[in-house]
């Protein structure tokens, strides 16, 4: 069991896949269906007639354990050669994709718009573990170990999201504008699957031979749709459907819409501030399994190498053949500065709004945000510096060139030193611009 727990650990933080979604481009004017992603109220009076996303992925991982620099992995193949790790009694790790397909945003007038959107996200984390327990469990353990009262969790969740978008301007006298938008999600649940140890206790006695080398386990353990810690390299088949939605308001402080009232596609205020709350909703998984072990159990490593499964070792407490997975809610305030003509300063907060101690909790990493940037219709940089929960320290880099957008929250950390979390983002659409006359 022990050997596996690492391997998953490893595997869940290497595939570099999955963010807090488009680190720094969505603050951009002219981000267009992108913005809807974190507040719904964006794409009323916005910079478009029409915004069509042909397809886009942001990419994030992260973890309080690992640390490797961008030139390492890239010229090395075994993770385990150039990673640095900083084992505490509580390391965490997290990943998050989030890919969007076919999408468009458009005005039906002057003061409303719509959008349609589609997504693929995934989540995966290990929450609350020993690293000095990882640390010693390699490929091969040769040596005694003991730990006590570990209550980790490990989840992957993934979804698909249809979602619709309604959003319309609220009050408008010139110097002050209120904007506010909902969106509602059909989720399609792709898979779902979790352990959560509740004070669980493990006790290796190496021998030096297989037969002997025993394991001592004590607790419980909570699993859903995994019957073994192999099925999250095979999951069980498992699909959930579900409903979400998101809600927002954009308030603008204008200074220069007496002089370009009339203008449709330029920006008009000195300040503004958006409050939204996104993923209020839930997947029910009917078909799934969810159990409850009492972990008290004995075996050696020739008889966990013939099976696996939890049920040859460990005693069914309760089970239940349904469970729900809440949607990854969290809390987004936003303030972008108008500094001088088409220079801009963003603050951006994100907060997790789940338990992260809830045995199948979707969540994201609570960030603060500063961003710089320079923007323009056909062109806009932004320069992103993040405090990311258990992470630490990102800054990075982005650029937006017509229809194409790339960059990543911690590329400077990976080029420069030692990275606790890597991520990528790219997005090509087709913009057309409303105009600025």
């Amino acid at each position: 069991m022990c050997k596996r727990l690492i391997l998953i650990v490893i595997c869940l933080f290497s595939i570099i896949g999955q963010s807090q979604s488009f680190f720094g481009s969505q603050y951009d004017n002219y981000a267009g269906i992108y913005s809807v992603i974190n507040n719904p109220a964006n794409i009323a009076d916005s910079r478009f007639k029409t915004d069509v996303n042909i397809a886009s992925g942001s990419f994030f991982a992260g973890s309080d354990y690992y640390a490797v620099k961008l030139g390492d992995a890239l010229q090395h193949s075994d993770f385990e050669d150039y990673a640095r790790k900083t084992p505490t009694n509580n390391n965490n790790f997290y990943t998050n994709v989030d890919l969007m397909g076919p999408s468009f945003q458009m005005n039906l007038n002057d003061i409303s718009a719509i959008a349609f959107f589609s997504r693929v996200r995934g989540i995966g984390h290990v929450s609350e573990i020993d690293g000095l327990f990882l640390e010693k469990i390699q490929d091969d353990v040769e040596q005694d170990f003991n730990v006590s009262n570990q209550n980790f969790s490990i989840a992957t969740n993934a979804w698909f999201e249809v979602g619709l978008s309604y959003a319309r301007v609220l009050f408008n006298n010139e110097k002050h504008f209120l904007k506010g938008g909902i969106s509602a999600k059909y989720i399609g649940g792709i898979y779902s699957g979790y352990i959560k140890a509740r004070n669980l206790s493990i006790d290796y006695d190496y021998t030096g031979l297989e037969i002997t080398n025993t394991t001592t386990t004590s607790g419980e353990i909570e699993t859903g749709n995994v019957s073994s810690l192999e099925n999250f390299d095979d999951p069980v088949e498992n699909y959930g459907n579900g409903f979400g939605t998101d809600i927002g308001f954009t308030y603008e402080f204008r200074t220069n819409s007496t002089n370009i009232s009339a203008a449709q596609g330029v920006n008009k205020y000195l300040l503004k501030i958006g409050l939204s709350v996104t993923d209020i909703g839930s997947v029910s998984f009917k078909e799934g399994e969810q159990v409850v072990y009492e972990a008290n159990a004995s075996y050696t490593d020739a008889e966990y190498a013939i099976n696996d499964n939890f049920d040859a070792y460990y005693t069914r407490i309760s089970e239940s053949k349904s469970f729900k997975v809440s949607l990854p809610t969290a809390l987004h305030l936003n303030a972008d500065w108008n500094v001088y003509q088409k220079y801009y300063f963003n603050l951006n907060t994100d907060f997790n709004l789940n338990k992260q101690t809830k045995p199948n909790a979707n969540y994201i990493k609570n960030t603060i945000s500063m961003t710089p940037r320079y923007e323009s219709k056909w062109l806009s940089i932004y320069l992103p510096f993040s405090i990311v929960e258990d992470t630490g320290f990102l800054s990075g880099f982005g650029f937006r060139a017509g229809p194409l957008t790339v960059g990543s929250g911690s590329v400077f950390n990976g080029l420069f030193g030692y990275t606790n979390a890597i991520d990528v983002h790219i997005g090509l659409k087709v913009p057309l611009y409303k105009s600025s006359k």
